[in-house]
């Protein structure tokens, strides 16, 4: 009668650690991987007007949907507009899309194109940056290389 006992007794002792197991893996995990992602710098992309003294570049960007701040802004020459978020972990994907225009008008369009979407890494203090210039737009990652040709203006007649 006491050796069931002492059987049970026994898989109960191996199940508890086998628990206590788990849960310090899992702490160590959340040391490791989840705490400092919850200390991310914020990833930024920036919209710049680089096309020269009296021209003014018209934007609209919106984040999963949602459109950032008014719907259409503009920046005169040399100014550039930031926005900032934190890439979550788990759960919604940040993905932000653009229109850049200039000119006459405002007839010269680029497309609708996305200027930052999550990493599958998740890597914090990432910087997109999309400098609006007479041919065209410009895209830099980080301000590591200089800014590269994308794509040209699309000539929109009135």
């Amino acid at each position: 009668m006491l050796m069931p006992l002492l059987r049970k007794m026994n898989f109960f002792i191996i199940f508890m650690l086998i628990i206590a197991m788990i849960l310090g893996v899992s702490e160590a995990i959340w040391h490791q991987v989840v705490a400092p992602l919850s200390k991310c710098e914020k990833n930024r992309v920036i919209i710049r007007n680089e096309l020269g003294p009296g021209r003014s570049l018209e934007y609209h960007c919106h984040s999963n949907g949602k459109d950032q701040g008014v719907q259409v802004q503009f920046l005169k020459f040399n100014e550039e507009r930031n926005f900032e978020f934190v890439d979550h972990f788990f759960g919604k994907k940040n993905k932000v899309n653009c229109v850049l225009r200039q000119g006459l008008r405002m007839q010269n369009s680029s497309r609708d194109f996305e200027a930052y979407h999550t990493s599958k890494k998740n890597i914090c203090g990432q910087t997109r940056e999309w400098i609006a210039r007479t041919d065209g737009t410009y895209f830099q990652r980080n301000r590591i290389k200089p800014a590269a040709f994308v794509f040209p203006w699309i000539n929109k007649k009135p």
